[in-house]
């Protein structure tokens, strides 16, 4: 049979697309539209026990697990891994809470979007841009790699400056 159809048995990719849309998503696939996707606020939450509370400050211990993590054999393939996290809430109502509850700690997804943005965007888009301008005017490639790591450092120091008010816009929430 060749490999193109001609006539009548020509493959019409549109209905291929319906058909799948139909049988297998059932949705009108609003989540393929960036638009949609900004309006949607998801919540990211991780349960975690209360390790102390001190002057408006709750310090909670959250277990980070991997996607394997829940695996029945993920003790046996060492591909699994978790993190204990000690996470700091700010809120007014600190002392509504005690030692070892258990709570379950929360973030919009735009905050989390904020704290990528902040933590590893814009340091990588510093280090690129840096590296590019340094070396395009020195034609160095180790002066450029030793500026751009440079450029860094000023950076981090901004963001540990403004901290308190980073700290304010990038907030977690808890509940009981």
């Amino acid at each position: 049979m060749p490999l193109h159809r001609v006539g009548k048995n020509k493959h019409n990719f549109a209905n291929d697309y319906d058909y799948f849309r139909k049988k297998y998503l059932n949705s009108d696939l609003r989540f393929l539209n960036s638009s949609y996707l900004c309006k949607v606020h998801t919540k990211i939450s991780h349960s975690g026990i209360i390790e102390s509370v001190a002057d408006g400050c709750v310090k909670v211990r959250i277990l980070q697990a991997s996607a394997c993590g829940a695996c029945k054999v993920a003790g046996h393939c060492h591909a699994a891994d978790s993190k204990v996290k000690i996470v700091d809430v700010f809120c007014s109502d600190a002392t509504n809470y005690k030692t070892g509850e258990d709570v379950t700690v929360w973030a919009t997804g735009d905050v989390a979007n904020k704290a990528l943005r902040l933590g590893f965007v814009m340091p990588f888009l510093l280090l690129l841009g840096v590296l590019v301008v340094v070396l395009y005017l020195t034609d160095n490639e180790a002066l450029a790699a030793l500026a751009a790591l440079g450029s860094l450092l000023p950076y981090y120091f901004l963001l540990w400056l403004r901290r308190d008010s980073i700290r304010e816009q990038i907030s977690f929430h808890l509940e009981k």
